[in-house]
């Protein structure tokens, strides 16, 4: 382990990534159930996320897609696990 310097970066540095394409919503959809699901959130408190602009990405799914394209995502994930 290096020695701490003054201008090392410890703190937290969020970036925005461009979001074009259907794929990359559909994926991002999928890894945000799968990861609250294995904490054992049920299917409405997975709704109610992605209707929460507390969770940025989440939202920009549902704000992007609607709430049937949530539902799928939900049921594609509790289908594979």
């Amino acid at each position: 382990m290096k020695a701490l310097e003054p201008d090392d970066p410890f703190e937290l540095q969020g970036v925005i990534l461009p979001v074009q394409d259907d794929a990359s919503l559909r994926e991002m959809a999928r890894c945000f159930v799968e990861e609250f699901a294995r904490d054992g959130w049920s299917d409405e408190q997975l709704r109610v996320m992605f209707r929460n602009p507390l969770y940025r990405g989440p939202y920009l799914v549902w704000r992007e897609k609607g709430d049937a394209y949530i539902e799928e995502a939900i049921q594609e994930v509790r289908r594979h696990a």
